[in-house]
């Protein structure tokens, strides 16, 4: 029998889960509690998805500290940059940022002020290929 429910994503660390159907139709909303910043769709809808079945548009988000280092790009271009910039950052500082992007899409990083503490900085790009790691 084909499935009508998305079932119950679950509850998110540091987040609030709003919303109780989770049927065909139905949305829910993700929020954050303070000091924190939601990362990704804050509202899911449960849509047929391919044979019959029932599934949420869109991936659960998450929550991430708000001076936390790193994000999530969507849409056509956007700026990463490390934390203070152009000052320098503190020690540690461990920087992942997201860009999402539709299947089939290309994404092109252009830099225009790069720098690394050889021996202590190091970029990796990874997606759909084998990561890359500089």
């Amino acid at each position: 029998l084909p499935s009508h429910t998305c079932g119950n994503p679950g509850e998110i660390p540091k987040g609030v889960l709003h919303g109780t159907r989770f049927n065909i139709g139905d949305k829910i909303r993700y929020s954050c509690i303070s000091g924190y910043v939601l990362e990704g769709h804050a509202m899911l809808t449960c849509i047929v998805s391919p044979g019959n079945g029932a599934s949420w548009d869109f991936p659960v988000p998450f929550c991430r500290a708000e001076g936390a280092c790193g994000g999530t790009l969507r849409g056509t271009s956007g700026t990463i940059s490390s934390p203070h910039f152009p000052s320098e950052y503190e020690n540690n500082a461990d920087c992942t940022w997201t860009i999402l992007a539709e299947p089939g899409d290309t994404i092109a990083l252009v830099f225009t002020d790069f720098q690394l503490e050889e021996g202590y900085d190091f970029l990796e790009i990874s997606g759909t290929e084998a990561p890359s790691i500089w």
